[in-house]
């Protein structure tokens, strides 16, 4: 049985739906890290566009029919490929802040390494769904141009 696509997707939606409660949580520390406030409130406000529009892929994800561009296999792909760099970015940041929090042993400390920690598991989740719509779009052969489920058409057959 393949991979499901939709699952990462939902993966992804779910941790960066997370992201936005730890971010402002890690955004009100007023702790010893520098910047960790202003890095949890970029991740809480990169965290509601990311699953705004994962759930909008998500909504255009099983149309085969649908000649809107957001069916387009080019639009998911590069969306998910956005995704990786900036979560794994936002990660790198809210990590560098967390040994600040975490040398007083505080509540704090957990609320900071939990956010940079689902930052990561975004990155994760969106990498394999980028991969997977790349291979899929691979073992369909039509290039990028494709409509989304299509790919998981092919996939299907091919089980």
């Amino acid at each position: 049985m393949p991979l499901q696509r939709s699952a990462f997707y939902g993966l992804a939606l779910f941790t960066a739906g997370l992201q936005t409660i730890f971010g402002l949580i890690a955004a009100s520390i007023n702790g010893r890290s520098p910047h960790l406030s202003i890095f949890g409130y970029i991740a809480a406000g990169v965290s509601i566009l990311t699953w705004a529009w994962i759930g909008t892929l998500m909504r255009f994800n099983g149309r085969p029919f649908s000649t809107s561009i957001l069916t387009r296999a080019s639009v998911h792909f590069f969306s998910f490929v956005s995704a990786t760099v900036i979560w794994l970015a936002l990660g790198i940041m809210l990590a560098t802040q967390a040994p600040f929090e975490c040398q007083v042993r505080t509540l704090w400390c957990a609320a900071a390494s939990f956010s940079s920690v689902l930052a990561f598991m975004t990155f994760f989740f969106s990498s394999i769904s980028a991969l997977l719509i790349h291979l899929g779009v691979q073992k369909h052969g039509a290039g990028l141009g494709v409509n989304v489920a299509e790919i998981n058409r092919t996939i299907r057959d091919d089980a």
